[in-house]
């Protein structure tokens, strides 16, 4: 206990040291030697920056579905960029128990090249910055994990004066001084002696008396200032200054002994001990010479989900394992799945959606000139009053058997808001939830398929033949990582097959003259576009290949879609319980699982929990107060809120009109969206609760105004 006491005592007198007597006594104690690396890869990538250089690259990963970014970090030599994937990746760091660290982060690194834009393009450089923020998965590189923690809050801090002042922040003149104050001590703590550079940006310092070009000149003097210092110097005294905090946080959770990792490490946090210490918890009580607490529990690895979805197999196999009968056995399998059937949630939706593709299969291949296009077969969008075209509304119907539409209309029927989770609410298009959950494979061979059908039948088609797999790039690589990937070869017989339609014939258009409020004639243009004779050509090669893809994968995928589902989910469980030692809350729960919840257990969260193997917190009711008939129901709103059906022309000749008549179906759209929070709340929404300021009110004369019409107009249209 005397050596705990001593080394907790050790590290409050740390924690109390200005940066550079800390990187003494470190040294003194032979700590630095670890941190060797990653000094001298941030200081080099420091001096390339203030030269001009761009030291990080953002671009958009174009095989990523969701778009994240990548990022480059330059110049790394081969020995840092070897420490770099030793401790920045975050596989490295979650085997070292960092299990805190999330898989997606907001990288707002606009400071970290603002630098090079000084330099470059001095009177656009705040501007281009502002771009160099994107969301990334820190997984892509060990480069995103060294640009979250370690690059970001450092250039954060050395240009702070420049960003403060381009951010012209209202504040009392007392804040003012104190935020310059601020930034002062934090020259002084890192031993920069900016002096009257740093002056002119502070405030009454003189800013305000200069121009552009005076500002432009205040900045470039700044970081030459910075330049002139000993930059290694610079970024161990910013490592001291971020390790000091975190070992102040230490001692003051340490009045039992030595705190969990969970009591001290607050989102501030985190990423120093990922920057410095590779994640590991343990690696930081080393360098505090503290012992670990005897209640600490670091997790290397996630446990691996086990599911319970295996319905009336599993039933029967424990029947026979236990000797029980079978009656008993599917019994106590429906009591455990909380359902009067042994069939799980997941069996259902999966023999739904497998009935489901061969109706679609069926239509596509049946298509043929002279008869009606397949858009709106699947539901792809919310309904929307407006004059442009659409899809033909609940085109399913004449496809797929009354019993099939029932069945969708059934197991997609609910849903839940991660906001609220206290209520299964309606939702409102259940065979574009059905969709979705069948995901990338509906998505491409739909559009394939309706592709085909535009560039035959006109008038224009979203992409040619030849552009087909650039356009489905993000879903081809889904589907292949998913390991159902779509023979290259059905693209090469498409572009060729182009050679074999009929030559393009030219549709009709029509030219139509408006008067405009001012007297003055306008002219609109509609009709017009190519048809070319051949579709079933076309048709047979995508039938063929559809058919191959199906036979071979559509079990797989299917099995696929629901496991990498439900595997997220309970990661994601298993990871938060790893980095705070407890559970998520029900509504945290939420957040992340509901999308899952929706697509295979009706929106019931407690199902989801069952079937990862976790026993639910809480439980959600069922409530529907969602008319039956979205689409009538909109259209209704529509109506009570004064919207009248208008065409194009309307928006030429009278442009206020028909912009009003948009922000009423705008409204009228998201009634849905209404209805299903009050099913959550069990009360009507606040105007704040529905985010009323997303929307426009110009047509109501302003929100006030507008928000009770707009009640009243739900009220009357059936809702509640």
């Amino acid at each position: 206990m005397a050596d705990h006491d001593q080394a907790i005592h050790r590290a409050a007198r740390l924690a109390g040291l200005p940066p550079y007597p800390f990187l003494y006594s470190e040294s003194e104690r032979g700590r630095r030697e670890r941190f060797d690396d990653m000094d001298h890869c941030a200081a080099r990538l420091l001096e390339a920056a203030l030269a001009g250089q761009r030291v990080i690259n953002l671009v958009e990963d174009d095989a990523d579905p969701k778009r994240y970014a990548l990022v480059t970090a330059a110049p790394i030599d081969s020995v840092r960029r070897a420490a770099l994937q030793k401790n920045m990746t975050l596989s490295a760091q979650q085997a070292n128990g960092a299990w805190f660290l999330p898989e997606v982060v907001p990288l707002k690194s606009w400071t970290v090249n603002l630098s090079a834009h000084l330099r470059n393009q001095p009177a656009h450089a705040l501007t281009l910055a502002a771009d160099d923020s994107a969301r990334v998965r820190l997984a892509s590189s060990p480069d995103a994990m060294l640009t979250w923690t370690l690059l970001v809050p450092l250039f954060d801090q050395l240009l702070r004066p420049i960003t403060e002042r381009a951010t012209a922040s209202v504040r009392t003149p007392e804040e003012h001084r104190t935020v310059w104050l601020e930034i002062i001590h934090s020259y002084q703590r890192l031993g920069i002696n900016a002096g009257s550079v740093l002056w002119a940006f502070a405030y009454r310092g003189g800013w305000s008396g200069l121009d552009r070009a005076g500002h432009a000149r205040a900045r470039i003097a700044l970081l030459d200032t910075i330049v002139d210092h000993d930059l290694l110097s610079i970024v161990r005294a910013f490592r001291a200054d971020r390790i000091r905090a975190l070992i102040d946080k230490t001692v003051q959770k340490a009045r039992r002994g030595t705190p969990l990792a969970r009591h001290v490490l607050t989102k501030p946090m985190e990423p120093v001990l990922s920057a410095y210490f590779a994640g590991s918890w343990l690696e930081f009580l080393n360098y505090l010479e503290l012992p670990p607490n005897p209640n600490e529990e670091l997790m290397a690895a996630l446990p691996k989900p086990t599911f319970f979805v295996g319905g009336a197999a599993k039933a029967g196999n424990a029947a026979a394992e236990h000797g029980i009968e079978i009656d008993d056995a599917n019994a106590m399998l429906a009591a455990f799945l909380g359902q009067d059937t042994t069939t799980s949630p997941v069996e259902r939706r999966v023999a739904a959606l497998r009935s489901w593709w061969r109706h679609f299969d069926a239509a596509h291949a049946s298509q043929r000139t002279g008869t009606p296009g397949l858009w709106g077969l699947v539901e792809d969008a919310p309904h929307i009053i407006g004059y442009l075209p659409g899809p033909t509304p609940r085109l399913y119907d004449q496809y797929l058997p009354t019993d099939l539409v029932g069945e969708v209309e059934e197991l997609w029927s609910g849903t839940t808001l991660p906001r609220w989770p206290q209520a299964i609410t309606t939702e409102p298009y259940p065979h574009m939830a059905m969709a979705e959950t069948l995901g990338p494979a509906v998505t491409f061979w739909h559009g394939v398929g309706l592709t085909a059908w535009f560039v035959c039948a006109g008038p224009y088609s979203r992409t040619p033949l030849n552009g087909l797999r650039g356009y489905y790039e993000r879903t081809l690589t889904e589907l292949a990582a998913l390991g159902t990937p779509i023979h290259p070869s059905l693209f090469e017989e498409l572009e060729q097959a182009e050679d074999l339609l009929g030559p393009p014939e030219e549709l009709v258009h029509h030219e139509e003259h408006l008067q405009m409020p001012d007297g003055a004639i306008a002219i609109k243009f509609t009709g017009g576009g190519q048809r070319r004779a051949g579709f079933e050509i076309l048709r047979d090669i995508i039938t063929r290949h559809r058919r191959g893809w199906s036979d071979r994968y559509l079990d797989s995928y299917l099995q696929e879609r629901w496991t990498q589902e439900l595997t997220a989910v309970a990661r994601e469980l298993h990871r938060r319980f790893a980095a705070t030692g407890k559970a998520p809350t029900f509504r945290q729960f939420a957040k992340f699982a509901a999308g899952t919840a929706g697509h295979w257990f009706n929106g019931d969260l407690a199902a989801l929990y069952t079937a990862i193997g976790e026993k639910a917190p809480d439980t959600a009711s069922r409530v529907s107060l969602l008319p039956r008939d979205t689409r009538r129901f909109i259209d209704t709103v529509y109506a009570e809120l004064g919207g009248r059906p208008y065409e194009e022309h309307l928006r030429i000749t009278d442009f206020p009109t028909a912009d009003r008549y948009r922000q009423r179906s705008r409204l009228a759209t998201a009634s849905t969206r209404y209805v299903q929070i009050v099913e959550a709340l069990g009360r009507p929404p606040k105007h704040t609760e529905f985010g009323a300021g997303r929307y426009e009110w110009d047509w109501a004369d302003g929100l006030e105004r507008g928000w009770p019409l707009y009640q009243r107009a739900i009220t009357a249209a059936g809702g509640p």
